[in-house]
């Protein structure tokens, strides 16, 4: 256990120092504690109060120190994966409800299509086996009229 001390204005280093840790995840944790500085404390060792209750307090400072910065470097990296699990989680959401709409909305494209197909495909399928069937009997007919026509050659022939 590491143990540095800050004063109490210094925010943006403790910070600073807690960003880099959260970045690099090591196997191995070396945890650094740094104090606050509290100027109550630093008064009354300066002007020569209980050793004992002035070594008590700096030790239990210390401790409570350590145990928030081993609290504050265990869980920062855990928040970072964290962070990270509902981004992506968050992303593939937002990725399966543009799916879902996109399916949607070619389910209804598809709906439409075969409902104006279908009408129109009827009646005009209809229409062209009609027109077939005429053409078909105006070829019969004048296939008719071409064999009589070659049959009465023929008998005129004869």
């Amino acid at each position: 256990v590491f143990i540095s001390q800050y004063a109490a204005g210094q925010k943006e280093a403790l910070r600073t120092a807690l960003m880099q840790k959260a970045q690099n995840i090591p196997v191995h944790k070396e945890v650094k504690v740094q104090l606050l500085g509290n100027a109550s404390t630093e008064k009354r060792e300066g002007v020569g109060g209980d050793t004992r209750s002035a070594a008590r307090e700096v030790d239990s400072a210390t401790t409570i120190a350590a145990a928030t910065a081993a609290a504050i470097a265990t869980t920062a990296p855990l928040l970072k994966v964290q962070n990270d699990l509902e981004a992506k989680v968050n992303s593939v959401s937002e990725l399966l409800q543009k799916l879902q709409e996109t399916d949607r909305q070619l389910q209804r494209v598809s709906e439409q299509q075969t409902n104006l197909k279908a009408p129109h495909e009827e009646p005009h399928c209809h229409q062209r086996v009609s027109e077939l069937e005429k053409q078909m009997n105006a070829f019969m007919v004048q296939r008719i009229q071409h064999l009589e026509k070659l049959q009465e050659q023929q008998m005129n022939i004869q």
